[in-house]
């Protein structure tokens, strides 16, 4: 048996499943999609393959009751990179898909830093201060 180790490195992003503060809701068909095409472009422009873990959960705020998707990366030993560029290419991919997916923000949480990527000062409506 063949033991593998590398430094642990973790990042996490929530992305929602309603488009901006709309009705519109994205299946996780779509979801998926989008997510697999912003691989085949990090893997294209980094040449880094990013295996992300999925999980169904649900963002709850003040109001704001909005069923989303949590993305995990892990530093996968057998295809080990330095802990920069996990960051960087995940950065791009939760970037990337947000865009697509027309989110507003995404906080994205590493062990070291949490980020948030926003395209505007806009507040979800359903959010009562």
């Amino acid at each position: 048996m063949n033991i593998v180790k590398n430094k642990t490195f973790t990042a996490k992003a929530v992305i929602g499943l309603v488009r901006g503060y709309s009705q519109d809701s994205i299946s996780t068909t779509e979801f998926k999609k989008v997510l697999q095409d912003a691989q085949k472009k990090i893997y294209q422009h980094y040449g880094i393959g990013l295996s992300v873990k999925l999980t169904n959960c649900e963002i709850i705020f003040l109001g704001q009751e909005e069923p989303s998707i949590d993305l995990q990366i892990i530093q996968y030993p057998k295809f080990p990179q330095t802990e920069e560029i996990l960051k960087k290419v995940f950065l791009a991919l939760i970037e990337m898909m947000m865009l697509e997916l027309d989110q507003n923000r995404v906080v994205i949480v590493f062990s070291d830093e949490t980020i948030m990527l926003e395209q505007s000062d806009t507040i979800d409506p359903n959010i009562q201060y």
